[in-house]
């Protein structure tokens, strides 16, 4: 049976690229075909996870890792030190670089700007100068503030005050003040207000401006300063009570313009008496009124409250008054009013309180020869007009204080020198002895 030839297809080429058939019939491994039938599919299961538990060589290894990263990022301490063999190739500690050299940089007048530097890698940089900044500050004024303080020394302001100035006189300086304002705000003014707006209080005015406060007449700062520390010299000099150099009491020195000079002078006079303690000074203190007892002597010549002028008087007043009381008895008793006027009047004469003791001691001295015998002639010849001693002295003490002579006394005198006369046997001897007795 002749076989049936099948011809090829011309130029068809075989498509590797297309998907091969799967086949339907399955070969027996045998040999022996089997059914034309499709496998039933296999259940495809997902292997379940497993977790390895890794070997002490592995752990090490990440840990080690670990500390490499976390040395790396700067943080973290390790327990031991990291051994070459097991850290990452990649972690390597840097190599801290040092200054080779470190060269000063100036400005045109010398003054350190700061510092250029070069590493041992190579690099460079700029190291500014942090007191650069201060320099130029302190550099401000410098010399003018050395003016300044000259000059305040030379005002005899204490050299401690001056030091402790420099920091308000500097900001003066540096907000444009010129040296001469900077003076006159010192010492005159309470505080200065710079132009950041920061205050400052006057060293000066804390330790003496402030005297002026209350004062209507101002004193200069150089007759303020020379005023209250001439009163807390004094004060030390004759080792007297402090209070006399506390605020309120150099407050009223001011007030009443009690000179250095003045307070010293009486501060020693009131010295000098509390030592003799002279009865009669203390008996006349009191009965005019200026003290209590006798331990009051350096309160009436220190009284912060009297004047200078008025010191002058009350001691002039006192001077006069000692001796009218020396001579006093009970036909003529002190008048501290009459004592008071005398010491006014003479005060004003310009007579010092020596000059007005020895008027009054030789004044008293004179009345006292003539009161007794005036007011005896008074008795006589005026009669129902007769005067007392009191009223005679008086009279007598105007004519020894005032330079008014005594009409009484010599109108008496003339009526005793006619009585005389009219009687026979009277002769100028006899005159003469009854006008050395003070009769006439």
């Amino acid at each position: 049976m002749a076989t049936k030839k099948t011809q090829p297809t011309a130029n068809v080429r075989e498509d590797r690229t297309a998907p091969k058939a799967t086949p339907t019939q399955t070969i027996n491994v045998y040999g022996s075909p089997a059914t034309n039938t499709r496998p039933a599919p296999v259940k495809q299961e997902t292997p379940k996870a497993t977790t390895k538990t890794p070997t002490p060589g592995q752990a090490a290894s990440a840990r080690l890792q670990a500390e490499a990263a976390a040395f790396a990022a700067g943080t973290g301490k390790y327990a031991q030190p990291l051994s070459p063999i097991y850290a990452p190739s990649t972690v390597q500690e840097p190599t801290p670089r040092t200054i080779v050299s470190r060269i000063a940089r100036t400005d045109s007048k010398g003054q350190i700007i700061g510092y250029d530097i070069v590493y041992s890698d190579g690099s460079t940089g700029f190291e500014s100068n942090p007191a650069y900044g201060q320099q130029q500050e302190e550099e401000v004024g410098t010399t003018n503030v050395q003016v300044l303080k000259s000059l305040l020394l030379s005002k005899g302001l204490p050299s401690d005050l001056v030091d402790e100035s420099v920091t308000f006189l500097q900001a003066l300086l540096k907000d444009g003040i010129d040296g001469e304002s900077a003076i006159s705000i010192y010492l005159n003014n309470k505080e200065f207000t710079t132009k950041t707006g920061t205050t400052l209080k006057s060293p000066f005015y804390t330790k003496y401006g402030f005297y002026n406060d209350s004062l209507t007449d101002k004193y200069t700062a150089t007759e303020l300063f020379n005023s209250v520390e001439g009163y807390k010299n004094v004060v030390a000099k004759y080792n007297a009570n402090p209070k006399f150099a506390s605020q309120s009491y150099i407050q009223g020195y001011l007030k009443n313009k009690r000179s250095v000079a003045d307070l010293d002078t009486y501060a020693n006079t009131a010295r000098l008496q509390a030592v003799n303690a002279d009865p009669a000074r203390v008996q006349t203190l009191k009965q005019l009124g200026y003290i209590n007892n006798e331990t009051d002597l350096m309160d009436f010549y220190m009284d912060p409250n009297v004047g200078t002028e008025q010191m002058k008087q009350n001691v002039n007043t006192a001077a006069f008054a000692i001796e009218a009381i020396r001579r006093a008895n009970n036909l003529t008793p002190f008048s501290a009013e009459r004592a008071k006027q005398y010491g006014a009047q003479l005060t004003a004469q310009g007579l010092t309180e020596g000059e007005v003791s020895a008027l009054a001691s030789k004044g008293y001295a004179t009345i006292a020869e003539s009161l007794a015998p005036t007011t005896k002639l008074s008795g006589i010849y005026e009669r129902a007009g007769a005067q007392t001693a009191a009223t005679i002295q008086s009279e007598l003490e105007q004519e020894q204080f005032k330079g008014l002579e005594s009409e009484r006394r010599r109108r008496l005198a003339e009526q005793e020198v006619m009585a005389f006369r009219g009687q026979s046997g009277l002769t100028s001897q006899s005159l003469s002895s009854r006008s050395a007795l003070g009769l006439i």
